[in-house]
């Protein structure tokens, strides 16, 4: 009987660990093959707008020169190279002392040619209330000529004195530009730093005012994109060290003459100069590297679809319609403007269809 028993229990043992070792190697039937979904891409209606990429610096372009307004000495400065001025302050006054001394000598220069001129005057009608009118030809011309004489240096006395009084009027009027203002708001810069110890003379160019909210974008353009730009095109600008930072300008010149450099090459491409005037924005500066997308087209509630959605590989171009239940339809299209990865579709489809990538 006990034989029996652990002849059983061995089968059992031995079935057990046949079945398992069946469900362990048996092949495993392969997973279905999962069929990925299509590409889609919608046709939307939006706005679609072409520009030209450019590159450049911002520029100050205005620029208030500071003269002398006649020779001396800077008496005293009232700022200081690099100060910001507003319109109308005071910027240097000129050491007056030496027109006042020529004033002063003038003043009696003149009136000791008044005093001369009466006594002149004095003299001449004492002369004629006195001359006899001569008895000869001879004595009468003698007697005209002295009178002449006297009449004629009395009028250049007055001459002289008016001369004088003009000379006068002249260095008074100099007096009252000894004092500078500024013509200009913005940052006050002299030509020279040692300019303070140093006599001026007259009309030198002593320093300038930038209006550091006057800037403009300078860049430089091909001939192909030249032929395509216009004055008042709208320009969106980024600093090239912070793409994040956005502006506002608006192309003011596109220069219809080749730089000289590559004009004189003709191996390389004409290349113009383009400017394009900066909305003021206390965050631009000059001097900066900047970046551009002028916006030579736009089209507002164009039909759009991704460019990548449109084969070219026949004469023309084509999509593949989705017409649901995995269904597709071979559709040719007429395409427009090109921006980027969009394209404009002017005829074939409308917003809303759905076109699959094969």
């Amino acid at each position: 009987m006990r034989k029996w028993i652990t002849i059983i229990i061995m089968v059992v043992i031995l079935a057990g660990l046949g079945y398992w070792l069946y469900e362990t190697y048996k092949p495993k039937p392969e997973a279905p093959v999962e069929i990925p979904p299509p590409i889609t891409f919608d046709v939307t209606q939006e706005t679609i707008k072409q520009t030209i990429q450019v590159k450049g610096k911002s520029v100050y372009t205005e620029e208030t020169d500071v003269f002398a307004p006649f020779a001396s000495n800077i008496k005293k400065w009232h700022v200081k190279n690099g100060d910001q001025v507003s319109k109308g302050d005071v910027l240097f006054t000129l050491d007056t002392s030496v027109l006042q001394t020529e004033i002063e000598q003038l003043m009696s220069e003149l009136e000791k040619a008044k005093l001369d001129a009466e006594i002149n005057q004095i003299s001449i009608n004492q002369a004629e209330m006195s001359e006899s009118l001569g008895v000869t030809e001879e004595e009468r011309k003698k007697l005209f000529v002295e009178r002449e004489g006297k009449r004629l240096t009395n009028e250049l006395n007055e001459k002289a004195l008016s001369l004088k009084e003009q000379e006068i009027q002249k260095k008074q009027e100099m007096i009252t530009k000894s004092v500078a203002y500024a013509a200009a708001s913005g940052i006050f810069q002299m030509n020279e730093e040692d300019l303070k110890t140093r006599a001026v003379t007259d009309g030198q160019r002593i320093g300038y005012i930038t209006n550091t909210s006057k800037l403009k974008f300078m860049t430089i353009v091909g001939e192909e994109e030249m032929l395509r730009l216009k004055v008042g095109m709208p320009v969106q600008v980024r600093m090239s060290a912070q793409k994040e930072l956005k502006f506002v300008g608006k192309v003011s010149k596109v220069s219809k003459f080749a730089r000289k450099n590559s004009e004189m090459d003709l191996k390389q491409a004409s290349q113009f100069d383009v400017v394009i005037d900066l909305k003021p924005d206390s965050r631009m500066f000059g001097g900066v590297s900047l970046e551009g997308d002028i916006e030579i087209m736009r089209k507002d509630k164009a039909t759009v679809l991704s460019s990548l959605a449109i084969m070219r590989d026949q004469t023309t171009p084509y999509v593949l319609l989705d017409k649901g239940n995995g269904l597709t339809e071979q559709l040719p299209i007429q395409t427009g403007l090109e921006s980027g990865d969009k394209t404009e579709v002017l005829g074939g489809l409308k917003p809303g269809d759905v076109v699959v990538l094969p």
